[in-house]
């Protein structure tokens, strides 16, 4: 064999090995064995559902299960905290939201993460505006009604919520401080409790999610008189906004999103971002989602940071002026 043969043929092996090699370094495509959801709450709540929803609908299109496992705890921190620390190989997401992303970080002193900056933000998932109930007996028909009882009887009127730090003690503490009204905050221990707490008449007003209430509504046993996002509500599209009745200032919405391990690759955020958007799109689920008191509200990107940051923003200067604590 001549030595131009013998190089040829060397170069030919050469060339075969390292594609061989290149075949072998390729990564296995994402996702090639199922993937964990964290859900920081109990079972059972809108953000777990939401999250088997969804996650049934990813499963079927990506090939692989996406198992939700609930890891509830200090108010959604401990599961966030989880999916912060967990392996960053596209097998550990977040579905969770408000509360833990834009809330917690201001009730909770003690956070040893920042959950915007050390998360990589799939997208949002959709959004659940609350409405503004009152007791049918209070003779308010409006915003502007309630506004004018609140000031003539100062420090009389109440309204109800799930608890401290809960969306509907944020919502109504955001209303008194731009009515600039002095009412009180009742404290339920859920949000049941603080519905049967307007229908009795314990207390005026509570804002409290659609899911459950417009049946109340629709009963006669409340009377709703605003929706709290910025637009009307499909929902609900009677209903005006807190921001239409003099107070533009003024929302608070409830919303779900997916995250992931901060290092996750950028091809595998990607893929979600994509996969995510297609599955919001999908009527069956805007009909699941209509039943939960929630709308798809699909965003992602820097637009999705932006509005994570503006949220947090918001809700820090609420809890701090009106001095909110978790006790």
């Amino acid at each position: 064999m001549t030595s131009s043969m013998q190089l040829n043929r060397r170069t030919a092996l050469a060339a075969i090995a390292a594609l061989a090699g290149s075949a072998v370094a390729q990564p296995a495509a994402w996702p090639a064995r199922p993937v964990k959801v964290i859900v920081p709450f109990a079972a059972g709540g809108t953000v777990d559902i939401v999250s088997r929803l969804l996650g049934d609908r990813l499963g079927a299109l990506l090939g692989q299960p996406f198992i939700i496992e609930n890891k509830p705890g200090a108010g959604g921190n401990l599961g966030t905290e989880l999916v912060v620390r967990a392996p960053a190989d596209g097998t550990t997401l977040l579905i969770s939201g408000s509360p833990t992303i834009a809330v917690n970080p201001h009730l909770y002193k003690s956070l040893a993460y920042d959950p915007i900056a050390d998360l990589a933000h799939v997208a949002l998932i959709a959004t659940a505006p609350n409405l503004l109930v009152v007791n049918p007996g209070l003779q308010v028909g409006t915003v502007p009604e309630l506004v004018a009882l609140a000031r003539a009887k100062p420090n009389t009127l109440s309204f109800s919520s799930a608890g401290n730090g809960t969306s509907g003690h944020l919502a109504g503490e955001l209303f008194k401080r731009l009515a600039q009204i002095d009412v009180q905050h009742a404290p339920f221990k859920g949000q049941a409790d603080a519905i049967t707490g307007v229908i009795r008449g314990d207390v005026a007003f509570a804002f409290v999610t659609l899911a459950g209430t417009l049946q109340q509504v629709q009963a006669g046993r409340l009377r709703a008189i605003a929706i709290s996002s910025k637009t009307r509500s499909a929902l609900a599209p009677e209903v005006p906004t807190v921001a239409q009745a003099g107070f533009p200032d003024f929302e608070a919405l409830a919303w779900y999103s997916m995250a992931a391990p901060k290092a996750t690759p950028p091809e595998v955020v990607a893929r979600l971002v994509r996969e995510v958007e297609k599955v919001m799109k999908e009527p069956a689920m805007l009909e699941k989602l209509t039943i939960l008191g929630a709308e798809p509200s699909f965003l992602a990107g820097p637009a999705f940071v932006d509005f994570m940051r503006n949220d947090s923003a918001r809700w820090a200067k609420v809890i701090r002026d009106a001095n909110v604590t978790t006790n």
